[in-house]
């Protein structure tokens, strides 16, 4: 089994969702559209309203970037909801309501509104959107959102995990690995095109950010590591070249972008939408942190 986390990338635009500049839900609340002029408001009310808030420079990569069209809508003083399209079928990427103006049917609303953004889509999938996730599903001791979701008729899927790693306590950094820099663009693309089609997105934008451990050997680039990509401090996705499957290479990329975050100051890691549990917690240590499900509503 190839040691990957279990993601697939699902990039292409093909239906974006509705430009209106306002509007009603269901309940008969109007929600006006959010521009990337209320980025800092949004960062705060995340600050204020989850226990992992994305940083704002997450937010802005994942919901206010040109080339991958989101509708973001609300409120940054009381609520807001994110949505999009991908290949057709429509993800729920953030929905979040400051506690003050919880229990009166915020939530609710801000789901229906989201809902009529993406009215042409066959399916709606909370979260576990890659390359541009800002959580792979919604966390298991989330009770008032699961039951929303439940409420609106969702039904839970697949269970996605995270790994913690205590940056205290790594390996010795390998010698081989190195930061992937400019000059190594076009080999990663075309390798990512051959090997890890669905990754490419991830893997280039690291590259582009000098977030991407890479390392090589007689047939080029053998295992890659991206960290500080859609989530900062959070590490993956970590791929290797098939033929080289075995051999450890990608361990060694892992523990070396591990060293990256520490020396940039962290004292852990949050590996981010695991798939295999033990190569992680082999090499590193690696603890299972956080699990999400993943819910959807087909229509």
């Amino acid at each position: 089994q190839p040691w990957f986390d279990g993601r697939t990338e699902r990039c292409r635009q093909r239906h974006p969702p509705s430009h209106s500049d306002v509007v009603t839900s269901d309940s008969g609340t109007a929600f006006s559209r959010l521009g990337a002029e209320h980025l800092t408001g949004i960062a705060a009310l995340c600050r204020r309203s989850l226990r992992d808030p994305p940083a704002e420079q997450d937010l802005a990569s994942s919901l206010f970037t040109p080339e991958s069209p989101v509708t973001v809508r609300g409120d940054p003083e009381m609520g807001v909801v994110a949505s999009c399209v991908r290949d057709g079928a429509g993800y729920l990427r953030l929905l979040v309501v400051d506690p003050a103006s919880r229990h009166r049917g915020l939530g609710d609303a801000l789901l229906a509104a989201a809902e009529h953004d993406l009215a042409g889509a066959p399916s709606i999938t909370v979260g576990a959107d890659a390359p541009d996730y800002l959580f792979p599903g919604v966390e298991i001791d989330q009770t008032e959102m699961l039951c929303l979701l439940e409420r609106r008729r969702y039904e839970r899927g697949e269970a996605n995990i995270n790994m913690t790693v205590d940056l205290t306590r790594l390996p010795p950094e390998p010698s081989g690995p190195h930061v992937a820099k400019a000059a190594d663009r076009d080999e990663l693309e075309t390798w990512t095109a051959t090997h890890w089609s669905f990754w490419k997105t991830e893997m280039l934008r690291c590259a582009d950010r000098e977030r991407l451990m890479i390392t090589r050997d007689d047939d080029g680039i053998a295992a890659v590591c991206c960290w500080d990509g859609t989530r900062t401090g959070w590490v993956g996705p970590v791929a290797v070249r098939p033929s080289t499957i075995g051999q450890g290479r990608g361990r060694s990329v892992l523990i070396a972008a591990l060293h990256q975050l520490r020396a940039q100051g962290a004292s852990q890691a949050e590996i981010g939408w695991v798939g295999p549990i033990r190569p992680y917690a082999d090499t590193v240590g690696a603890r299972i942190h956080r699990v999400f499900f993943v819910y959807r509503k087909r229509r």
